[in-house]
């Protein structure tokens, strides 16, 4: 697969824009519930400003480049899938989200509900507070995770 930029198509898989945005929304989900469980005006204002983000926003973003250049993306929901549990070969960073626009929304849906559900729950502990963390965390890490570049297997890690 080569860089978008030569004209070349990306192709998103079928698995990944359904299980990914699929992903996203529980994560969207856990956010608010981390902001649910201190305050409900908080959470609520969290969920509604999240989706108008992640789903207008920088949906838009994402497809700001010609259809006919993403296959399987149905007008940027392979993209949004793709940049946050998507391989590093589907991220498009350097062309419509740029990298500080990527880390902003990793940071908002990823690192700072985390943070906010580990001070609730070490200021009031409860184990639904504790439960939520630990998944944030875990969607935060794994997104993360997807960023890393992968060496190419040598012949002798194949055998």
């Amino acid at each position: 697969m080569t860089e978008p930029k030569n004209g070349r198509p990306i192709f998103f898989p079928k698995k990944l824009v359904l299980l990914g945005n699929l992903a996203l929304f529980v994560w969207i989900v856990l956010d608010a519930v981390a902001f649910l469980l201190f305050d409900l005006t908080v959470g609520i204002v969290f969920f509604v400003v999240t989706l108008i983000l992640i789903y207008c926003l920088l949906n838009i973003l994402g497809c700001l480049r010609p259809c006919y250049n993403c296959i399987k993306c149905t007008h940027g929901m392979g993209r949004l899938s793709a940049l946050y549990f998507g391989r590093r070969i589907f991220k498009d960073y350097k062309y419509n989200y740029k990298m500080p626009t990527a880390i902003f929304f990793t940071l908002y849906i990823g690192g700072i509900p985390a943070a906010f559900a580990l001070y609730s729950a070490i200021v009031d502990f409860t184990a639904i507070k504790a439960a939520v963390f630990v998944a944030l965390l875990a969607f935060t890490i794994y997104s993360a995770l997807t960023w890393r570049p992968r060496k190419p297997k040598t012949p002798k890690e194949v055998v």
